[in-house]
């Protein structure tokens, strides 16, 4: 008898990793976005916050998308990065996130 297949550890953490909308000070995506990335190296965070996309649009100026495997953490983590305001509770829904970044 075969034996029986487990789920791939891949699959199951792609369900986790959620994409959330943060919103930053006026005109200050590019310095947070310097302060995020200055954090995530520094604190090791790659597997908690791991991917980080900017919207082009300009109704979208003062936010930005980030994949996050832990809610709770990344929140903590992100109201210590300068010109920080707030992140959205609910996660997007992939079609909201490719409309946002002009995908499809």
């Amino acid at each position: 008898m075969p034996p029986i297949e487990t789920i791939d550890s891949n699959s199951s953490e792609q369900s986790t990793n959620n994409w959330y909308l943060v919103s930053v000070r006026s005109k200050k995506r590019e310095v947070f976005l310097k302060y995020l990335n200055l954090a995530i190296s520094q604190n090791q965070l790659q597997d908690l916050v791991t991917e980080i996309k900017s919207p082009q649009d300009a109704v979208y100026q003062d936010i930005v998308l980030l994949k996050i495997s832990n809610f709770r953490t990344a929140y903590i983590q992100l109201q210590k990065i300068e010109c920080f305001q707030n992140i959205e509770r609910k996660p997007l829904a992939l079609p909201q996130v490719n409309r946002m970044l002009g995908i499809g």
